[in-house]
């Protein structure tokens, strides 16, 4: 049925045939309209799906990801116990006296360091006098401070922290100064 509006779009000239070939195009438009509309829903319907797929994909990912970093780490732990194995089955190791002793344990220290900095992760200490920083420090010990200046400050670096960029993982332990 025509509506008004479309009745005073159509001329009054207008043969039948040439209002029946009209309608055809009329008719075949609408039609050609509903399979693009149909065919765009479709591609909607498609990327709907591939952004739901890969947003299971990342979450995965994200999920497996700390797993990947332990395993990548125990790896490196591995490998650094097996070159202490190998060293301390070698026929010098019965040989070493205290002093080369020393120098095979400042080795494995460097090799700990390495295996750290692989993992982005970085000693830290705070030279005495520094304030004290409840994020970065564990109190181990208290001291009675002679001033107020020193009151909350470090006084000794008892084992060093680590942090992976801004992140404390280990604080650091210290003495710290109390002014009473």
């Amino acid at each position: 049925m025509t509506n008004q509006n479309e009745m005073n779009l159509i001329p009054d000239d207008l043969t039948q045939e040439e209002l029946l070939s009209l309608n055809e195009i009329l008719l075949n438009t609408r039609e050609q309209c509903q399979m693009t509309a149909q065919l765009i829903e479709n591609q909607l319907k498609r990327k709907d799906q591939l952004i739901d797929r890969l947003h299971q994909e990342l979450e995965t990912y994200k999920q497996d990801q700390p797993a990947r970093l332990v395993e990548q780490a125990m790896k490196e732990l591995i490998g650094l116990r097996g070159r202490l194995l190998k060293r301390q089955s070698s026929p010098q190791w019965a040989q070493l006296d205290a002093e080369k002793l020393r120098e095979e344990f400042t080795y494995l220290d460097e090799d700990i360091l390495d295996l750290l900095e692989r993992q982005n992760i970085e000693p830290f200490t705070t030279q005495p006098g520094q304030p004290f920083d409840g994020g970065r420090h564990r109190v181990m010990n208290v001291v009675s401070a002679d001033s107020p200046e020193l009151d909350r400050r470090v006084k000794a670096s008892l084992a060093p922290g680590y942090a992976k960029g801004d992140k404390v993982l280990i604080p650091e332990h210290v003495t710290v100064y109390r002014f009473q």
